[in-house]
């Protein structure tokens, strides 16, 4: 039987394992953290494409979350400036990632088992594990993010950073006020600050109930322009200790939670404030994007994030993800293992063109975020049509007309 050595446990290595599973190859996931993962309640927004992929993959035919059938814009004042219909799940990171692992072999799956080389000979590939550990396979799957220690052995590009960060937060429905819940709660809502967005959409809630109308979850984001200094500083942490890309909940200084409340109060309508206010841990992420120039050295390849990083407002990180992966499979169904580096290239040649594509598009969307007082924001209805949309309502979009072939 055919071998995949997968590194990386997250979505795009699951997508791979649930995909290679269905044409009989055998697999491994090696996970680096000791710990089941979490997304610390990051949000997901999901289309059609996402749901046929998870289902195509796993079997899974439920909803994957809670619906919003329209997007509005608010101004400070709590007033709704323009809306428009589009209706959409939304679903949170752990939802969606249960749903995954739930399918595959746990006894393939292995927690804390951090690959810190590959060593190539002929054909053969030498997977070295920090335990001391070997294992062999004939494709090996580089799946494990932007920050991969390992991509470089097929593509050397590094992450650039944006220029804004995202603050984001989770606040349980119950416990709004009348008032804001019946305003935001069945709605993807977006104000739109000079030279800055916020947005916020329903997510499941905790426990069997979690997708019930008022036990659910309102996941915020906002996204900032900030120096070079802010960054500096967002990223020191309470302790002192300079973080290189992101930082811990537990280390992000109360003084900038406290600026981002009291920004609030001058820019945001009372809602929304009410939302950070009531966030129990407040979290920040700096916005880097990243565009490989291959995917494929031989039998090795990079997926996901950790060939393509595009910004958060095109939304499509998993679904591009499960699209590698179900690209992947439909190239490796039936192949001679002698066939295979032919077969990797003509895969790479269609994931380089919608990767390259989606990483300009959102930078594109987010061009108005970012220290610069001369710039015109974008019509509120643009933002609202562009933002986490269906492949099939994006314009230009390649391949578009091939996608399930």
């Amino acid at each position: 039987m055919k071998k995949a050595a997968i590194i990386g446990g997250s979505m795009s290595g699951l997508f791979a394992a649930n995909f290679l599973k269905k044409i009989n190859w055998d697999y491994s996931i090696h996970e680096m953290v000791p710990e089941p993962l979490s997304g610390r309640g990051a949000g997901i927004a999901t289309y059609d494409e996402l749901a046929k992929l998870v289902k195509l993959t796993t079997g899974y035919n439920k909803s994957l979350g809670t619906i919003c059938n329209e997007r509005i814009v608010l101004n400070k004042q709590n007033e709704v400036i323009s809306k428009i219909k589009y209706p959409q799940v939304f679903t949170s990171w752990q939802y969606l990632y249960d749903v995954l692992q739930s399918n595959i072999d746990k006894k393939k799956y292995f927690l804390g088992d951090e690959c810190i080389e590959i060593l190539k000979k002929e054909k053969i590939n030498t997977l070295i594990f920090k335990s001391g550990k070997e294992i062999q396979a004939d494709l090996i799957i580089i799946a494990n993010g932007i920050r991969s220690n390992l991509k470089k052995i097929v593509d050397e590009n590094k992450p650039e950073f944006a220029g804004y960060v995202g603050w984001r937060g989770l606040v349980n429905e119950a416990d709004l006020s009348e008032k804001t819940f019946d305003l935001i709660s069945d709605y993807f809502c977006f104000v739109l600050p000079k030279n800055q967005q916020f947005l916020t959409y329903p997510v499941a809630g905790i426990g069997n109930k979690g997708l019930e109308k008022g036990k659910r979850r309102i996941n915020w984001l906002w996204y900032k322009p900030v120096t070079i200094k802010e960054y500096n500083d967002i990223l020191t942490g309470k302790s002192k200790k300079k973080y290189e890309h992101g930082i811990p909940p537990h280390e992000i200084k109360d003084e900038l939670i406290k600026n981002l409340k009291e920004e609030g109060q001058t820019k945001l309508p009372s809602s929304i404030n009410e939302l950070i206010n009531k966030t129990d841990q407040i979290l920040v992420q700096p916005i880097y994007d990243l565009k490989c120039k291959k995917m494929v050295n031989e039998n090795i390849i990079i997926i996901g994030d950790c060939a393509f990083t595009a910004r958060p407002h095109a939304g499509m990180g998993v679904t591009k993800a499960g699209f590698d992966c179900y690209d992947l499979m439909k190239c490796l169904d039936n192949i001679e293992l002698e066939n295979l580096n032919h077969a990797l290239i003509s895969w790479e040649q269609k994931r380089m063109k919608e990767g390259i594509f989606l990483v300009e598009r959102s930078r594109e969307m987010g061009f108005y975020i970012k220290k610069d007082e001369t710039i015109i924001m974008p019509k509120n209805e643009i933002v609202l049509d562009e933002t986490a949309v269906s492949i099939k309502n994006i314009k230009n979009y390649p391949n578009k007309s091939s996608l399930f072939n």
